[in-house]
């Protein structure tokens, strides 16, 4: 093994214990690393390596000059992209997609909310790659039974919850008698049911019972609702007949 991929989220401000003592092995067995140029996991990695005088890095960046850097002996990877695309995120994507094919393995410290980290893990594993996930929540690296994708969405759907439409999509999918099948039938549902109240104003508000079925952001004032995965054990336990054999 010998480059690894080395992103996280933004969110993140303090290094682990247990990130530290990976970035020791690398460190020991003097691996190639690539990381990025943003706040967050990219700067602290960038310092902690920096502070150990260690230099096998290479810090990549869409710009003339990254956007942060932690030492002059680290090497500069300026990664060109399409220069049709517009988007800072897509093109942020192709950077990402650069080092995720360009390493020998991927290691992701994640808040499980990030979505810009959990495209690094979904594109480590579409191409094969070595993949290490620290997990922020269980203050721990994940275990080979848990680095499966099914179980990486659940983590950050949990996180982040699903669209209406999605999880309409999995109740069509799953063996559950009910006749929901449109977005518009699982609002009426959930009002029917007084898990939702809808004032005239058209604000939600949910049943304080159930508040842990559901991710609710505001935005400038605009309020999103999205849905854990449990909703639909929540849908399964008030159907009259259950689950279809």
């Amino acid at each position: 093994m010998n480059s690894v991929f080395v992103s996280g989220s933004i969110s993140i401000k303090t290094l682990p214990f247990e990130v530290i003592k990976s970035f020791d092995k690398i460190i020991a067995q003097n691996i190639h690393v690539h990381v990025g140029d943003a706040d967050g996991v990219d700067i602290l990695t960038q310092r902690y390596f920096a502070s150990n005088s260690y230099t096998n890095i290479t810090i990549c960046t869409i710009y003339d000059r990254p956007r942060n850097i932690s030492s002059n002996l680290f090497a500069i990877n300026r990664v060109d992209y399409d220069k049709n695309i517009k988007s800072e995120r897509e093109k942020q994507t192709a950077k990402d997609n650069y080092m995720t094919t360009h390493t020998d393995y991927s290691f992701v410290i994640w808040d499980g909310k990030s979505k810009g980290s959990y495209a690094n893990i979904q594109r480590a594993f579409e191409h094969d790659k070595k993949l290490k996930i620290y997990y922020t929540s269980l203050d721990r690296c994940l275990t080979k039974e848990e680095l499966i994708p099914s179980n990486i969405e659940n983590l950050y759907k949990s996180n982040t919850g699903y669209t209406p439409s999605e999880i309409v999509a999995k109740i069509k999918a799953s063996s559950i008698y009910t006749n929901i099948s449109k977005v518009s039938e699982l609002k009426a549902w959930l009002i029917s049911h007084k898990i939702f109240k809808e004032y005239q104003n058209k604000h939600i508000e949910i049943d304080s019972k159930y508040k842990d079925y559901f991710v609710v952001e505001n935005y400038g004032g605009n309020q999103t609702i999205k849905y854990k995965q449990n909703v639909l054990e929540l849908i399964e336990i008030n159907s009259i007949f259950g689950m279809k054999k």
